[in-house]
């Protein structure tokens, strides 16, 4: 990519669909007191909660103005990606996903995703950052796959989000998924990072910009992508927020279809989203794979993440299940052991999470 990207000139705001916010949870942020170095640190380990919580200092019904605002977030801090995430963190706390409302977001505190993403552009430009609001489409709530026996359904637009210089290196992100999401048909105010962190391809696994400049990815890598292969993409395993939450990598996700074929062994493997992240017992949670009554915990492979290979007798119908196991006799069961565990079961009370999900066929 360029170091920056060409600004267009000035054009009418193309019309589209309501936007929708995105549908499931999404992670908490982490904590440290480390500022942010872009030349020897992983933007996805790296904790912000410094930013965070600066962020936090000034809720909406004591700004006076976008302009001081925009200062008065970015500040104290050197480096485009803390003043960046500085605005996410702001508009998360601060604004509510509302499709009644789209103007005058920082009086009423409401917006629809045009709204999240044209507020982020004004705040950038006070910041002194350089960002450019995007449209396209999303794959947000209510969104639902084409089989591959659908004909291609012409390209729209539903949603925006933002594309933005970062030390050195453009980045995309959703300040409105980032915000909350829709459970069920209630809007909750969530943060979600993994929108601020997202790779472009990860990104573009539910974004669809008009402009293909925006996608962010080079023709080594195998762009731009088109949108046949973008809306007729099958749906891979449904994730939980608690599968983000916890620092796992959809991209590297096992079994990547949503379907699996019963009547064999089947392998499962998760991985952290760097390698960075700790693999440690006492750092992590049990997760194991949920087959009707049958629990089978998964374990460290020697390719740094978590792996097992499970019988699926021919015939067994249901969905599969990667859960976590969140407390043991109402104590939380970080560092619990995988043999524990399994002599836990039937034996003392356990809770658990749920991360993703697969259908049986």
């Amino acid at each position: 990519m360029p170091a920056r990207l060409p600004t267009p000139p000035p054009e009418p705001e193309p019309e589209y669909d309501e936007p929708e916010p995105e549908y499931y949870d999404e992670p908490e942020a982490d904590s440290n007191d480390e500022g942010y170095q872009s030349e020897d640190a992983c933007i996805r380990c790296h904790s912000f909660a410094h930013v965070d919580e600066h962020a936090a200092l000034f809720p909406r019904h004591t700004v006076t103005s976008i302009r001081q605002l925009a200062r008065d977030l970015t500040a104290p801090f050197p480096s485009e990606t803390e003043k960046a995430r500085a605005l996410f963190f702001w508009l998360h706390c601060n604004i509510t996903y509302d499709p009644a409302t789209a103007e005058s977001t920082l009086r009423s505190g409401l917006a629809v995703c045009d709204g999240y993403a044209g507020m982020f552009a004004s705040l950038a430009e006070f910041a002194g950052l350089q960002a450019h609001k995007v449209t396209g489409h999303g794959k947000g709530y209510g969104y639902a796959a084409r089989t591959a026996d659908e004909p291609v359904p012409p390209e729209s637009s539903n949603h925006a989000w933002n594309c933005v210089l970062m030390d050195g290196e453009w980045r995309l992100l959703d300040a409105c998924w980032g915000a909350g999401a829709l459970m069920g048909d209630a809007y909750t105010q969530r943060f979600a990072p993994v929108w601020f962190t997202s790779t472009p391809a990860e990104f573009g696994r539910r974004h669809f910009p008009t402009d293909p400049s925006y996608q962010l990815i080079s023709d080594e890598d195998g762009g731009p992508v088109s949108w046949e292969d973008y809306i007729m993409a099958p749906e891979g395993p449904t994730v939980y927020g608690d599968f983000h939450t916890l620092d796992f990598l959809q991209d590297l996700l096992q079994p990547a279809t949503q379907a699996i074929q019963s009547g064999g062994w089947v392998s499962f493997h998760i991985f952290k989203m760097c390698e960075h992240m700790s693999r440690a017992e006492a750092d992590n949670y049990v997760y194991f794979i949920s087959i009707g009554d049958t629990k089978t915990p998964l374990e460290v492979n020697s390719e740094g993440g978590w792996s097992a290979n499970i019988y699926v007798p021919r015939g067994t119908s249901g969905d599969v299940s990667l859960n976590h196991v969140t407390k043991i006799d109402g104590r939380d069961a970080k560092g619990l052991s995988v043999q524990v565990f399994k002599n836990s079961i039937g034996r003392k009370s356990m809770a658990w999470g749920g991360m993703c999900k697969w259908t049986l066929i």
